[in-house]
């Protein structure tokens, strides 16, 4: 309640980081005393506190609907997509700034961010984006859009700790924790449904469905890119008609699109060559190198050989897709905090303390918007913050791998 009091919580950032980070320490309290109770619990009581736990989550995200998006400015251009797409235009043909639009701008366009870039958004996000702004043109709509994706989600992780035999708590680690509330909720990052059809892919997967496990995870790709890490090692173990029903779906959600041709890529382009910031592993690539160019050079090099030594073991998908979405998120240029919720319901179910870590320093990041001018996309970044939200990260795994082995697949380590 104390962030919807601020109202613009970029206006005031370093009390809105704060207030955060407290939160975070409720949180970690709470997930402390729900492990110590929870074998002492009757079957009963268990129920009851796992029903207690859905009811916090959802009161949490309600609320957060109440603080306007400020934090980040990307709803604004999921909205100016699905305005695009209403007005029966294609996204990745013009920029927000080209002439040929003006007529659709309103006083929302001043808020859309890099307006001289193309949607860098996949088909199926476009799909939802159209869905959103046709039913309602407000920008709440799109948050309610994100809140819908986030409780599926965590309807999802419930599923899988059933599936894998977990303590039901857990889903407390995910479900209340504020982050994911402040940028679904709140921000309207529709990450969420992202995260979703990955975790219905792994349960249709564990629940040995293999067709509708492609086609979510076909899903997700179409949603945005990152779920290409399971691909590889999720279609191995399939039928070759698998992989034909992957790229199917993928060519046919993006013929209706086929007008941009190849300046779709173009943005893509501009985002891999232009953006760096609060990177991790990344930072120390290119401090070591020297060089930027080097630095994406070594990642690249490192996340394939990842995959290839997974690939060689025969390893299991979800446990070798787990690690590799870690790679693929600390070997980024640009790590936002959202990003760093791609993993966080597959770091509760594995009880991935360093991650769980990771998200909970993860506000800090936002630091930047101290000095940031309201009304600029060019921040000077401060060298301090991703120490603080990696170092202790780090040391956490490495304590957490003498005490327990190096963090196994999601459903394979019960805390």
């Amino acid at each position: 309640m104390a962030l919807v009091a601020l109202g613009d919580a970029r206006s005031s950032a370093r009390l809105t980081i704060f207030l955060i980070l407290a939160a975070v320490c409720f949180h970690a309290l709470l997930c402390l005393g729900l492990a110590r109770r929870w074998n002492r619990w009757a079957p009963r009581q268990r129920r009851r506190v796992v029903g207690a736990i859905l009811a916090l989550s959802v009161v949490l995200r309600c609320i957060m609907l109440l603080l306007p998006p400020s934090l980040s400015d990307d709803i604004y251009r999921y909205r100016w997509d699905g305005k695009v797409q209403a007005a029966g235009h294609n996204p990745y043909l013009e920029p927000p700034a080209a002439a040929s639009l003006e007529p659709l701008r309103d006083p929302q366009w001043n808020l859309i961010n890099y307006r001289r870039i193309r949607s860098i958004y996949p088909p199926l996000a476009q799909v939802l984006f159209l869905s959103t702004y046709s039913m309602h043109h407000s920008v709440m709509a799109f948050q309610v859009l994100a809140l819908i994706g986030d409780l599926l989600t965590i309807v999802l992780v419930l599923a899988l700790i059933r599936a894998w035999g977990l303590p039901q708590w857990t889903v407390a680690l995910y479900a209340c924790h504020p982050l994911p509330a402040i940028e679904f909720a709140s921000s309207g990052h529709y990450d969420a449904w992202v995260i979703a059809a990955v975790l219905a892919a792994i349960l249709a997967h564990q629940r040995n469905r293999p067709v509708l496990s492609t086609i979510a995870l076909a899903a997700g790709v179409l949603l945005k890119t990152w779920p290409l890490v399971f691909v590889p090692l999720m279609l191995r173990r399939r039928a070759r008609a698998h992989v034909a029903l992957f790229g199917g779906l993928v060519v046919v959600a993006f013929l209706p699109f086929a007008g941009a041709g190849l300046r779709m890529l173009q943005p893509w382009l501009d985002y891999a060559g232009r953006w760096r910031f609060n990177d991790g592993v990344f930072y120390a690539l290119v401090g070591l190198t020297g060089s930027l160019e080097a630095g994406k050079a070594i990642a690249a090099g490192l996340g394939l050989a990842l995959l290839g030594w997974l690939w060689h073991r025969h390893e299991d998908p979800v446990r070798g897709g787990y690690w590799l979405l870690l790679a693929f998120i600390l070997l980024m240029p640009t790590i936002h905090p959202w990003y760093i919720l791609w993993a966080m319901p597959l770091a509760a179910l594995a009880f991935d303390l360093g991650w769980l870590t990771l998200c909970g320093l993860a506000p800090l990041a936002y630091w930047i918007l101290t000095t940031a001018s309201p009304d600029s996309n060019t921040w000077i970044e401060p060298w301090w913050p991703r120490l603080v939200e990696y170092l202790p990260a780090l040391a956490v795994w490495v304590w957490q791998w003498r005490r327990r082995g190096f963090v196994a697949a999601p459903g394979r380590l019960a805390p």
